[in-house]
């Protein structure tokens, strides 16, 4: 039987305590009050969920879908508690003003690491991705954790617009009179707009600072060398590709076109 690491178990533990406690708590008051607040089983809900989100990476390993190191799955779990439960819970974005992006910044470094396992799981034979150049495979991963940043602020924007939350923080604490004074001479007087691109750069920082355990990774055991081909053939390639003509094949048997092979 697969052992589970520690982190990650006394993370649920603590999502299935906090659900436990707070529905008790939100029943009790109820039946004092005769009025049941939406804010406990709010917090029920965002725990059990939180508890749900930390089984995912068991998933995806179990199903064979992607390789999920348990150090990465431990990670994934703390960046959940610190989100979910210290962030929203225990209200951490609101006392901490720094708690947001130092977030965006561990996401992502994260999800680069995340996009380096799923490079790799697409890519099960080992000669083969061997033979990649390895600054492709780490271009690869930071797309993709830049990527992953862009469509949660996406998210965001959808979240705030269909259903009237705050989570880009648009709606603005300035007063009156500076906001006015700000308006059309400088972009601090949108606070959305501040709070998402402070959000992507962090993750794209995140992101440039995994680099530096990403490329050891790629290049371990590596045998790629440099194909010598000009750019002029490459030119030639990509002509033939858009204009249909098909390269000779290795059997032998020609086909309609020339070979740059």
């Amino acid at each position: 039987m697969k052992k589970t690491n520690p982190i990650i178990v006394g993370i649920r533990i603590i999502f299935l305590f906090t659900s436990i406690i707070t529905l008790l708590l939100g029943i009790t008051n109820g039946l004092e009050t005769q009025s049941f607040e939406g804010g406990y089983f709010g917090t029920v809900l965002a725990s059990l969920i939180s508890l749900a989100i930390t089984f995912v990476p068991d998933f995806i390993s179990d199903k064979d879908i992607m390789v999920m190191p348990i150090g990465l799955q431990a990670l994934f779990s703390i960046f959940t508690f610190c989100a979910i439960f210290l962030g929203e819970i225990m209200n951490f974005y609101e006392r901490i003003t720094w708690w947001d992006t130092m977030l965006h910044f561990i996401s992502g470094f994260m999800c680069t690491m995340i996009g380096y396992m799923l490079f790799l799981s697409f890519n099960r034979d080992s000669e083969i991705r061997r033979r990649i150049n390895p600054a492709m495979v780490v271009m690869f991963s930071v797309c993709f954790s830049i990527a992953c940043g862009a469509i949660w602020e996406v998210f965001e924007f959808g979240a705030d617009s269909l259903l009237g939350l705050n989570m880009q923080r648009w709606q603005s604490a300035i007063p009156n009179e500076q906001w006015s004074t700000l308006q059309n001479a400088s972009n601090f007087s949108n606070p959305g707009l501040i709070d998402t691109m402070k959000d992507i750069i962090c993750d794209t920082l995140g992101s440039l600072l995994s680099i530096c355990f990403v490329m050891p990774l790629a290049k371990y055991n590596n045998k790629y060398k440099k194909a010598r081909i000009t750019q002029n053939a490459i030119l030639v390639e990509y002509r033939n590709v858009l204009s249909g003509i098909q390269p000779i094949r290795h059997s032998g048997a020609k086909s309609r076109g020339l070979s740059i092979e």
